[in-house]
């Protein structure tokens, strides 16, 4: 199939969808801003919004946010049963 066709194949397939899911997908891929992690919640993050995730909590934990070693998270996984 030639590129033309292969195009004009997709974009009817496009304009036949009603999942919105698959859609946004769509424009992500597009946008190059492919997901790249996922929140706790299950929401979706962009190369983009991941790395001002994570420079928000770097930014957090600079004014003095209170974190958490390894054994401490795991002591405490432990002992709340």
């Amino acid at each position: 199939m030639n590129l033309d066709r292969y195009k004009t194949k997709i974009i009817q397939q496009v304009q036949n969808t009603q999942d919105e899911k698959l859609l946004n997908e769509i424009d992500t891929i597009l946008l190059n801003n492919r997901v790249v992690a996922f929140t706790t919640d299950g929401n979706s993050l962009s190369k983009n919004q991941y790395i001002n995730h994570i420079e928000t909590i770097s930014d957090t934990i600079a004014n003095g946010a209170k974190t958490f070693t390894s054994d401490e998270v795991r002591n405490k996984i432990l002992t709340s049963k």
